[in-house]
């Protein structure tokens, strides 16, 4: 069996971008993956398209590096 593998994505107004990040990670050929998403409250639709891709979503403002700390104690894999 293969190991559970977590991405974190920190983001902010990221809707142009998300969707084809997220369908790259979506094409990969691993299969145990999690897809967790940090937003710093996006007034775009950053969360509806990661959502659709069945991205675990968190809110967390500030800087990335934080987002990116608080995705590391939400994840389930290494």
């Amino acid at each position: 069996m293969t190991p559970l593998v977590s991405i974190i994505i920190p983001t902010k107004n990221s809707e142009v971008t998300i969707e084809k990040c997220l369908e790259s990670i979506r094409n990969q050929t691993y299969p145990n993956i999690e897809i967790i998403l940090v937003d710093n409250y996006s007034r775009d639709n950053t969360r509806e398209v990661a959502h659709r891709y069945g991205a675990r979503i968190y809110l967390k403002g500030s800087e990335r590096a934080s987002q990116v700390n608080f995705g590391v104690k939400k994840a389930k894999g290494k």
